[in-house]
């Protein structure tokens, strides 16, 4: 909770879910980013009070080289923490179906009454970091399954290293939280 780690200068989910705790006794936290959410799982790694689910990519030298599946929390935090290594190359719908699978089950046995959200970009297919081959689409299929449990929901950006895929990416979710279609063009114009 005290130092920076990686690409995160300030821990905003953190920030956030401790700032949810204070009106909700049970916060959701789910990193749809390529990295592993090491920081968030850390931060409450030690209690029952926050759950948190991290579908990464987690290979030998790939940062942060944490997130193993054994790695589930600490003390009465022990199965709080549920990490999904995800191998290289992942499309869409099979992305989706490990995503619904476990937040199905997760959210059965842990009764969030809200959830924090990190989707990142950088799991989008041309993106340099990445060696997944996801879409915008398929990241918002996943926060479409989020959005209708109907819980209070804050939505975190994440990395991405390809601006116009980032923009891309941003653009058509705003348009599915919003229930609305977006143009994907990006206004190119100099500044």
């Amino acid at each position: 909770r005290d130092e920076a780690s990686g690409f995160c200068y300030l821990n905003d989910a953190v920030l956030g879910i401790l700032r949810l705790r204070r009106k909700f006794d049970r916060i959701l936290y789910v990193d749809l980013d390529l990295h592993h959410g090491d920081g968030v799982e850390d931060a409450f790694s030690f209690t029952s009070k926050v759950m948190t689910v991290s579908l990464h990519k987690f290979s030998p030298g790939f940062f942060p080289g944490t997130g193993d599946v054994s790695d589930v929390g600490l003390g009465k935090g022990r199965y709080y923490s549920v990490n999904v290594p995800i191998q290289d190359g992942i499309q869409d719908e099979k992305y989706y179906h490990i995503c619904e699978s476990v937040l199905k089950e997760v959210y059965i046995a842990f009764n969030p009454k809200a959830v924090v959200l990190q989707l990142g970009a950088d799991t989008i297919a041309g993106d340099p970091m990445c060696s997944f081959n996801m879409t915008p689409v398929g990241i918002g299929k996943c926060l479409k399954y989020i959005l209708q449990w109907q819980l209070a929901t804050l939505i975190l950006g994440g990395g991405g290293y390809n601006l116009a895929n980032t923009a891309r990416c941003w653009t058509y979710l705003t348009g599915v939280i919003l229930g609305k279609t977006l143009s994907s063009e990006i206004p190119d114009h100099e500044v």
